[in-house]
C-alpha cells in the first residue's frame, strides 16, 4: 500500500547521495538542525509523503472491484455516475476514452494526478534542498521530466502509456522524501542499523 519498493529504491539513492556526495557539507548542514530540533520538521515532510501515498492508494482497493486490470482506458475514470432518472437498471456514465476528447480527458487526469501527488515534492524540495542543494535540483528536474512523460504518454497512448513517466516521477519523489528521512534520522539520533549516520 505504501509503495515500499519505490521507497526502498528512493532510500538507496538518497543514502548513496549522502555517502558518495559532499558528505562533510551535508553533515555540516544537518548539524545546524540538531541544535533547534528541526529534524522533527524533516520527519513531518516524510509523514506528509506517506499521507499523500495513502490517500491516493486507498481507492485502489475498490477500483479493482469495479474495473479489471485489462479494462484499458476505462481505468482513467475517477468516478462513475448513474444516468439521471432512468431507473435502477440505468447504465453508468463514464469519461470518453476515444479520439481527441479521450486524449483531452487523459491529459486532464494526469494533471489531477499531479495535484494529488505533488505536495510532498514541494515540501521535500525545500527541506532536502537546504541540506542537499544540488542533488535536490537534479531530483526536481528528473521529477519534472517524469511528470511531462506521464501526461504526454497518457494522452497519446491511453492507459499504460503513462507508466514510464509515473515510475520516473515516483522514484524522484521517494528519493527527495528519503533525503528528508535521512536528515531527520541523523538530526534526532535515530539508528538505522548497519548504516552509520552519527553527527
Amino acid at each position: 500500500m505504501f509503495l515500499t519498493i519505490p521507497r526502498a529504491i528512493g532510500f538507496g539513492i538518497a543514502f548513496a547521495i549522502y555517502k558518495n556526495g559532499k558528505t562533510k557539507l551535508y553533515d555540516k548542514n544537518m548539524a545546524v538542525l540538531q541544535d533547534h530540533e528541526l529534524g522533527y520538521l524533516y520527519l513531518a515532510a516524510v509523514v506528509m509523503g506517506l499521507l499523500v501515498t495513502w490517500v491516493n492508494d486507498y481507492p485502489m482497493l475498490y477500483k479493482n472491484m469495479v474495473m479489471r486490470m485489462n479494462s484499458g482506458n476505462l481505468r482513467a475514470n475517477m468516478m462513475f455516475y448513474k444516468e439521471a432518472g432512468a431507473g435502477a437498471d440505468a447504465p453508468y456514465v463514464v469519461l470518453e476514452t476515444e479520439g481527441p476528447v479521450g486524449a483531452y480527458n487523459r491529459a486532464n487526469r494526469s494533471l489531477t494526478h499531479f495535484t494529488e501527488t505533488s505536495a510532498p515534492v514541494f515540501v521535500c524540495m525545500i527541506l532536502a534542498g537546504y541540506i542537499f542543494p544540488f542533488p535536490t535540483l537534479v531530483l526536481v528536474l528528473v521529477y519534472a521530466l517524469g511528470r511531462i512523460l506521464h501526461q504526454a504518454g497518457y494522452a497519446a497512448s491511453g492507459y499504460g502509456g503513462h507508466a514510464p513517466g509515473f515510475a520516473i516521477a515516483l522514484i524522484s519523489t521517494m528519493t527527495l522524501e528519503m533525503l528528508c528521512f535521512l536528515t531527520a534520522a541523523k538530526s534526532l539520533g535515530i539508528g538505522l542499523g548497519p548504516l552509520k549516520l552519527e553527527l
